[in-house]
């Protein structure tokens, strides 16, 4: 680019001339008519200002005796409006108001005046709280696994029906152990005696919690505790799921209790065994 002022040759992205710093232009600058032709060492000029010409203001010529403007057209113009008395005879229009009279109205809106009591607001009752400790938040109720209205007994009614049933074991024990007595004479206490008798009790009871699993009924202790065993839905279980329930509650009791335990844990009430085989214990209806 070239400088109009001092013809020096810049380059295209300079916005001054590197020679005597004017301002580079892209359109060149009008030059007076009597400048002679500038040189490389010439000085910077003075820009000729031109004065406008001043618009004289014309007279306005009146003439009175000016004739009006002639029509062009011989025909008046139309009116825009849209005649719509025309479009249909009086006979129509009376036949349109009697089916518009047949048309049955709604009935208007009743309006009452509603009275509105002016409490007074406490004090403090339209301020705002900073929640530093997420109090705001509303905490979801866990959902249950329950799908019926029952309800599920409690930790007590479920003990006394175990502690039947464990009577009854123990009855069946000692049965057992009386006809031992019987056939060998006497009972040895030894370590591999005592062994055998823990086996033979395990065997009683499981044989009792099987007899009641393949009878599909409830057990003498859930009878006398007036509780009856339901699944989830509230329907009677079939054996499938009392058997699941037997081999659950030998994991609850292997694993130290605490699957019984687990009862005051859960939100439900349920115990390990009970979850596994989707029954509990409830209220028998009178």
């Amino acid at each position: 680019m070239t400088c109009q002022a001092c013809q020096t040759w810049n380059l295209d992205d300079e916005h001054r001339c590197r020679r005597c710093g004017r301002r580079l232009r892209t359109t060149p600058t009008r030059l007076p008519r009597d400048s002679y032709p500038i040189a490389a060492t010439a000085l910077a000029y003075r820009h000729e200002e031109f004065a406008q010409p001043q618009e004289t203001e014309k007279p306005v010529v009146t003439n009175a005796e000016a004739e009006p403007q002639q029509v062009l057209f011989s025909n008046p113009p139309e009116s825009r409006v849209i005649p719509f008395d025309q479009l249909a005879s009086p006979a129509e229009r009376e036949s349109i108001r009697a089916r518009a009279a047949l048309i049955p109205r709604l009935s208007p809106v009743k309006t009452g005046k509603v009275e509105v009591s002016h409490r007074k607001a406490r004090r403090g009752e339209n301020q705002q709280e900073l929640d530093f400790l997420g109090k705001a938040d509303v905490i979801a109720t866990p959902q249950s696994t329950i799908e019926c209205a029952a309800p599920v007994a409690p930790p007590a009614l479920r003990f006394t029906a175990a502690t039947i049933d464990g009577l009854m074991i123990f009855l069946g024990s000692a049965v057992f152990l009386g006809i031992f007595r019987l056939a060998t004479g006497a009972l040895p206490l030894d370590h591999q005696a005592l062994i055998a008798y823990a086996a033979g009790v395990f065997c009683v009871a499981l044989s009792y919690k099987l007899v009641w699993c393949f009878a599909n009924q409830d057990s003498c202790g859930m009878a006398a505790a007036r509780l009856r065993l339901i699944d989830l839905d509230g329907n009677v279980p079939n054996r499938q799921r009392r058997l699941w329930r037997a081999a659950g509650s030998l994991l609850s009791l292997g694993a130290v209790g605490l699957g019984l335990i687990w009862t005051f844990a859960d939100p439900d009430g349920l115990a390990w065994h009970d979850q596994i085989s989707g029954t509990f214990p409830t209220f028998i209806e009178d």
